[in-house]
């Protein structure tokens, strides 16, 4: 915390002063490292388009796994910390492909291949450039044995895709581990095939359980949630593009989809995970079908 907390206030009507200089900040070395992997592969994106804003996220990035390094060592790290790190190092190397990054991926493939299901997505795409046989046959095996289980997962219910009835509406669930299967098919399509990505799309537009089987995407498919949870919520109204979790378990009755905007454990709206994860599918099922042979 930076500033005079005790005489400084932000904005308070007969305060002496205006002060933003209050900071509240947290230690959390897995959502630290997350971010540094987002950034990191934030600066890819950038390049060409603008230069001086990649470096400097970069330069950022590599900041923070420096310093999450020198306290990772000292107090030591579960294992969701150690995901994160194997999250960041892979995109710090695609960014850089600095050996310090590649070095950390490798020494890491015992981890991979116990958290295959966090990770083996983030992982695939890299492991051509990472360059070692060892780990790329450690995290193949390991893939291979966690598609079975989600095939056997997926079969459970005519939907295709792993679903366990709760109270909260599960369509943000779904839609995640369809962008992890997108990017499991990518880099091994002959372990993993389209079907675990297509059939959560599938599932956001509409091919879920209940009498009411409107897509979950405000103003996308025939019919759709057109009242949901977010600013809007008095009005009955909706946000183009919104996309609600969906679908929730209203006991004692069976899975269903209610026409009402203050239910938020299905209604509600959210950017990350919401509508990020059901445009990078819609992305996903378009290239998918424009690759050699289609989408099977």
């Amino acid at each position: 915390m930076v500033g005079d907390v005790a005489n400084q206030t932000d904005g308070v009507v007969g305060s002496p002063a205006n002060d933003d200089r209050m900071v509240f900040t947290e230690a959390n070395p897995a959502r630290a490292l997350v971010a540094t992997a987002d950034v990191a592969a934030g600066a890819r994106v950038l390049r060409g388009f603008d230069d001086g804003l990649a470096a400097e996220g970069l330069r950022a990035a590599e900041a923070v796994w420096r310093a999450e390094e020198a306290a990772g060592r000292a107090a030591g790290a579960g294992e969701k910390e150690i995901a994160a790190r194997v999250h960041a190092a892979v995109e710090l190397f695609l960014s850089t492909r600095k050996e310090e990054y590649r070095r950390a991926v490798i020494e890491a493939a015992p981890v991979i291949k116990k958290q295959v299901a966090a990770l083996g997505w983030i992982v695939g795409r890299a492991l051509p450039a990472i360059g070692d046989a060892g780990v790329s046959a450690a995290v193949r095996d390991a893939v291979a044995s966690y598609a079975k289980e989600e095939r056997a997962a997926a079969a459970k219910n005519p939907f295709g895709v792993p679903y366990e009835p709760v109270i909260w509406g599960a369509g943000w669930g779904i839609q995640e581990h369809g962008v992890r299967q997108y990017f499991l098919h990518t880099a091994f399509p002959d372990l993993v095939d389209a079907d675990g990505a297509l059939d959560a799309l599938n599932f956001i537009l509409g091919v879920h359980p209940g009498a009411n089987t409107a897509s979950f995407a405000s103003g996308v498919g025939a019919r759709s949630m057109t009242t949901a949870y977010g600013w809007n919520r008095a009005d009955w109204s909706y946000v183009p593009g919104g996309v609600v979790s969906g679908t929730a378990l209203i006991r004692p009755d069976f899975p269903e989809l209610k026409d009402f905007p203050f239910l938020w454990q299905q209604g509600e709206y959210v950017l990350g995970g919401g509508a990020t994860n059901f445009m990078l599918l819609a992305l996903a099922a378009e290239r998918m079908w424009d690759a050699p042979g289609g989408a099977e």
